[in-house]
């Protein structure tokens, strides 16, 4: 079976995104100067037929064929800087977040 790249799917609700935009874009900043094996990026999507609810879509990728990104985005999660943020956006967000686990079967290349 071949090591895939994975995405983990964050469903949350918010009556204004801006403070997430701005907790995500800082925490690309500091991931651009952190050893975050496997971290690819993350997108913020806004549901256009229920305001207010919005979607976080974190990606990683395979860096070691040893290492499931699944794995690596597990460690993540772990880390101080990751449970930090997450608290941060949580405190914005209306209600619990609803997580999901996704293995990438096909990526279209640009």
């Amino acid at each position: 079976m071949r090591n895939h790249n994975f995405s983990q799917t964050i469903a949350i609700r918010c009556e204004d995104p801006t403070p997430l935009i701005e907790l995500l874009e800082q925490w690309d900043v500091d991931q651009a100067s952190a050893d975050i094996m496997g971290y690819m990026g993350i997108r913020l999507l806004a549901d256009r037929e229920e305001p207010g609810r919005y979607l976080i879509v974190a990606d990683f990728g395979v860096v070691d064929p040893d290492v499931s990104a699944a794995d690596e985005a597990a460690r993540n999660n772990e880390r101080p800087e990751t449970q930090a943020t997450s608290a941060a956006m949580l405190a914005h967000c209306i209600g619990e977040p609803e997580y999901h686990d996704y293995d990438e079967l096909y990526r279209t290349d640009f």
